[in-house]
């Protein structure tokens, strides 16, 4: 991605401080939160909030440059904070620990950007250049550009812990084999088909003579389970 960017001329050294910053918060972040996203509302979600999540802190961030010290202390932190908010929000039981990370997370923005907007009066002239702009829009590019990235990640999260799902329902390990094939062929990169068909599948299938291909086709399309239909070859 950075090598497509290079020839580009989008990216070059200066920008290795902007992109491992976008690196240890943004992206980190959008991987450990695919292994919580199951429906595409899910991912559409998660997909918004990291590009807000990224203006912010780009905003915040890049606009101004803090000391080294500063720096040290506060990205870890804020990374730290962020990653145990995402583990959080993945557990109902950890409702008030949520609670309290979003506080702590508002209080910290809030602030800095309201120093933000400060030095932005008070600095206009010195932020107003191509350099400053770059900051700003580079790790935006970079989100977009890794969406295909963390979408694979949820669906390859979603397949394989169904696939072993599946191995667990039945004996008959060839019909497993075959409905691992067309839920594979029918629901392919389609988050929607697959989670119809993880809501609708009847292990019932495979203990009579249905057509596998035909039975998830048809539950690929539907949200709810289709009742008294005969899917026999």
């Amino acid at each position: 991605m950075f090598w497509s960017l290079n020839k580009m001329k989008l990216w070059n050294v200066t920008d290795l401080k902007d992109s491992l910053f976008w690196f240890f918060t943004v992206a980190m972040v959008m991987v450990f939160s695919t292994n919580s996203t199951k429906k595409i509302t899910d991912f559409k979600k998660l997909l918004f909030d990291t590009i807000k999540i990224t203006i912010v802190l780009e905003f915040i961030i890049n606009l101004f440059s803090f000391s080294l010290l500063t720096e040290l202390i506060m990205l870890p932190f804020l990374t730290f904070i962020v990653m145990l908010q995402v583990f959080s929000e993945s557990d109902q039981k950890n409702f008030q620990v949520t609670k309290l990370l979003n506080n702590v997370l508002s209080f910290i923005g809030l602030s800095i950007l309201l120093f933000s907007i400060y030095k932005t009066y008070t600095e206009f002239n010195n932020i107003a250049n191509l350099g400053t702009l770059k900051s700003f829009i580079l790790p935006i590019i970079l989100t977009i550009l890794f969406i295909p990235f963390a979408y694979s990640l949820s669906l390859f999260s979603i397949y394989q812990s169904y696939f072993i799902r599946l191995d667990f329902m039945t004996v008959k390990k060839d019909k497993v084999k075959i409905a691992k094939k067309h839920i594979l062929t029918i629901a392919n990169i389609n988050l929607k088909k697959l989670n119809n068909i993880i809501d609708n599948f009847d292990k019932k299938v495979f203990y009579d003579d249905t057509d596998l291909k035909v039975y998830i086709k048809d539950i690929s399309k539907i949200k709810k389970p289709i009742t008294n239909t005969v899917y026999s070859k």
